[in-house]
């Protein structure tokens, strides 16, 4: 069973436009058919712009392809930008050009996993973007991005309750603390006060 939510960790409600937008920005880092069809098959009023993180779409026994088609492009509107890469520093670049360009009233929504879409919050925050401006849902693992509070580095795709940090190899428990400034979860040290002394470790984040 989880751990229960600590007052930190982000909430990601269902996806919408905000109708206030005069400029759309949709950042998808992840293919989700259901969520596309939903969304494109009203699209927002005013210019829109995808960026696409292309990982690859789906055959029609469930596995990965990179030559299906992504939904998100299958159902964009033929007056939309688009773009799509499937190397994340590029996708993150053009994420950072699009905004640099971006007007007043412009609106970003982003898809993906939990750390990718705080990833691209951090290139938002460099054009102080507003938090209300800012979309966020969460889809695929629930891979965790932890943050040692010891050696300062950052490991990714976390699914279990305890993990060896990337950078020192301390065994870190997954605490729920989430900051949003490194777009992470917090690891400490837990054997600290009994070394040697580390319980079962435990997928709790698929």
């Amino acid at each position: 069973m989880s751990p229960p939510s600590a007052v930190s960790q982000p909430a990601y409600p269902a996806l919408g436009w905000d109708a206030s937008g005069t400029q759309h920005v949709l950042f998808a880092a992840a293919d989700d058919a259901a969520l596309a069809q939903r969304l494109l098959a009203t699209p927002p009023r005013g210019p829109l712009t995808l960026i696409r993180l292309d990982q690859g779409g789906t055959n029609s026994a469930g596995a990965n392809d990179a030559t299906t088609p992504s939904a998100w492009s299958v159902a964009l509107p033929p007056d939309a930008q688009h773009s799509s890469t499937d190397r994340l520093t590029l996708a993150l670049q053009r994420l950072h050009e699009v905004l640099s360009m971006a007007h007043m009233g412009a609106r970003l929504y982003l898809v993906g996993n939990e750390d990718l879409l705080w990833q691209a919050s951090r290139v938002a925050d460099r054009f102080a973007i507003c938090a209300n401006q800012v979309r966020r849902y969460r889809v695929a693992t629930l891979a965790r991005p932890v943050f040692c509070v010891h050696c300062r580095a950052l490991t990714r795709g976390v699914t279990t309750n305890v993990v060896d940090c990337g950078g020192c190899g301390r065994a870190l428990f997954v605490r729920n603390h989430f900051s949003r400034r490194l777009g992470a979860y917090m690891g400490f040290q837990i054997d600290a006060e009994a070394p040697g002394n580390i319980p079962a470790m435990e997928e709790l984040y698929p």
